[in-house]
């Protein structure tokens, strides 16, 4: 399940106005809902109970990051709505009815993420991950699920664990660095490194270009934005976020 490129932006406070920050949609955290692992493994081959809708509500795990209001807020699906869902009814009954079938736990987490549903959808991928651990699909899509649930540090385990899989990947690659820019507190530095790997992959990546030019400006490193502008404009001079980068860079003292 390839993630569809979701293109966002998010005010950053720079002191002299709003800056630009492109994120690809989106994650070191402990594995993902392992009570599903545990009924996918304990029920008999055919059939395995359907997983609970309260272990969506379990504590995070030790270390996870805070998340910040407006990140929890966008997680904020009610699993009834999901469970209301005749399509998810259809996926979770087809998914729990074979446990052992991968297409049908990324269908059932492919439904429940389209619900926005993103819990739920992580049970369903820890299966699939559980049945093929270097599977990239697999691997991205718990990246892009965590993600969008605000945790960043286990997006960053599973996107690191699928670059593993297709290093080659700029996408993944630029969405690894979007997850020090979103986590609190950012690790501004730590981002750009990432972004920096995404140009070494593709040199004419807008959304990296992007990236390290806002994270550059939170930093104040006003050569690294600027440089990265530059670039910018030589790969798309009508890029829609360039002139904001631009007006930032030149509010910078």
């Amino acid at each position: 399940m390839n993630k569809n490129i979701l293109l966002c932006v998010i005010g950053l406070t720079l002191g002299f106005g709003a800056g630009f920050f492109i994120a690809n949609k989106v994650t070191g955290g402990a594995p993902a809902a392992p009570a599903a692992a545990a009924n996918a493994t304990s029920a008999s081959p055919d059939s395995a109970p359907p997983l609970d809708p309260t272990q969506a509500g379990a504590p995070l795990p030790p270390g996870h990051p805070d998340v910040n209001s407006a990140a929890a807020a966008a997680n904020s699906n009610p699993n009834g709505v999901a469970a209301t869902d005749p399509d998810a009814q259809a996926a979770m009954e087809a998914a729990d009815s074979k446990p052992k079938d991968f297409d049908l736990q990324m269908n059932a987490a492919a439904t429940f993420y389209k619900l926005k549903a993103f819990d739920k959808a992580a049970l369903y991928l820890q299966r699939a991950v559980d049945l093929k651990p270097k599977d990239f699909d697999a691997l991205s899509a718990m990246g892009n699920t965590k993600y969008d649930a605000g945790d960043f540090a286990a997006a960053a385990t599973f996107y690191e664990r699928a670059l593993a899989v297709q290093p080659q990947n700029a996408e993944v690659q630029t969405d690894l660095g979007n997850t020090y820019f979103q986590r609190q507190p950012p690790d501004f530095r730590r981002a750009i490194e990432e972004y920096r790997k995404t140009l070494k992959l593709n040199p004419r990546h807008e959304k990296a270009l992007q990236n390290i030019a806002a994270a550059a400006l939170q930093l104040g490193d006003k050569a690294a934005a600027r440089e990265a502008v530059e670039q910018l404009a030589a790969v798309n001079p009508n890029n829609q976020y360039l002139e904001g980068l631009r007006s930032n860079l030149d509010s910078q003292p």
